[in-house]
């Protein structure tokens, strides 16, 4: 197999599809066949509207105390979270290949021309800058900065009303990368990223280094054997900061002092989620695994959805959490249990975690739905 000079071969693995350029290699999996459930609870739709296709299959809304900003195609929106209704859309010369990110006061959006593009929150343009290269990571923002991820692993901090660059971090260039729904966080410690070389990276406000902890080392022959991207979005909470990495381990560590609390080896796609008793990793192979919040003791493996391609799960409530499929369905699961206890489905594949907002879920599809979804009891 002939691979380009450091050319970054996406890895489809969030899809079970791999395809490696310059070879045509590609292995695909039957999705298992749902089972019938005893439902116990329902999901119950409050508001759905369509924001348009996404490029990337990456698209993700953000939820700020008055409003919720999402996009598709070549449009962003602000949305009222009560009822789903538009406020203003803003319509971009470029599709939209990342985002949104907000804090609230400042909306970014990364778009197929290599542009990173800035609005107020009444929708107003502020800047837009040239990326040095395409972008499928939301833009993160917050403390005066627009921080944004680009595929060839640099991190840049731009100030988020002027556009100026404040920093840069460079990291190694992987020849071959896993392409899953990822996120940046805020911690503590600073700036949390997951990176390619399976560590998790941490910068604070000058964008040098606070820590690199290993989550997951090489392992293997060939290039697609030594994958360990962390995938997804780390977890940071007042406890525990965690991360997964695909082929490789979940690791939790302590958020005062990033000790090592516990690990556990699992073949992840997406980051870890916790309801605050248990933590939750999505496989390769579309298995939910639990384990214990406090010591990573596993607790349970769901099986049901085997090669489905599951989403990253979203907490509904104290004992309940979704999730969906490459198929549009919405997967209602005791968080106790690892039981799939409720159904529901929304138009189009749900490749990105549904966010948290109020007492439920905003669900984004491929396709563009864009779905506020509750849960109710069944009597």
């Amino acid at each position: 197999m002939k691979l380009m000079n450091r050319a970054r071969l996406a890895v489809l693995a969030a899809t079970a599809v791999f395809t490696l350029a310059g070879c045509g290699s590609t292995t695909t999996h039957e999705p298992t066949e749902l089972k019938k459930i005893r439902e116990v609870v329902e999901g119950v739709e409050v508001w759905s509207i369509d924001v348009g296709e996404s490029l990337t299959g990456l698209l993700t809304p953000v939820v700020t105390p008055n409003a919720v900003f999402a996009a598709g195609e070549q449009t962003i929106y602000r949305l009222n979270p009560t009822d789903g209704e538009t406020v203003w859309k803003v319509e971009l010369k470029s599709p939209i290949t990342a985002g949104v990110g907000s804090d609230g006061h400042v909306v970014a959006v990364a778009t197929a021309a290599g542009e990173l593009e800035v609005f107020d929150e009444d929708g107003k343009a502020l800047w837009k800058v040239k990326l040095s290269s395409e972008m499928n990571v939301p833009p993160l923002i917050g403390s005066g900065f627009v921080i944004v991820r680009t595929a060839d692993t640099r991190v840049t901090a731009f100030d988020a009303m002027t556009g100026e660059r404040k920093w840069r971090y460079q990291a190694q260039t992987p020849a071959l990368t896993v392409r899953s729904a990822a996120q940046m966080r805020f911690s503590p410690a600073g700036v949390l990223i997951g990176q390619a070389n399976g560590r998790l990276l941490a910068l604070n406000a000058q964008g040098h280094t606070v820590f690199d902890a290993v989550i997951a080392q090489p392992k293997g022959i060939t290039e697609v054997e030594r994958l360990c991207d962390v995938v997804g979005t780390p977890l940071v909470d007042a406890q525990m900061m965690c991360a997964a990495a695909f082929q490789g381990n979940v690791l939790c560590m302590s958020a005062k002092n990033g000790r090592t609390l516990w690990r556990n080896e699992v073949d992840a796609v997406t980051g870890p989620v916790s309801d605050g008793e248990r933590v939750f990793v999505v496989t390769s192979r579309g298995e939910i695994n639990a384990y214990d919040y406090q010591t990573g003791k596993p607790l349970w493996v769901n099986k049901d959805l085997t090669w489905r391609t599951p989403s990253a799960p979203v907490v509904m409530d104290r004992d309940v959490i979704a999730l969906g499929d490459f198929d549009g369905e919405i997967h209602l699961m005791d968080s106790r249990t690892g039981e799939i206890i409720g159904r529901t489905d929304v138009d189009g594949a749900v490749r990105v975690q549904p966010v948290p907002m109020g007492e439920g879920a905003l669900i984004q599809t491929v396709e563009g739905e864009l779905t506020y979804l509750r849960i109710e009891k069944k009597e």
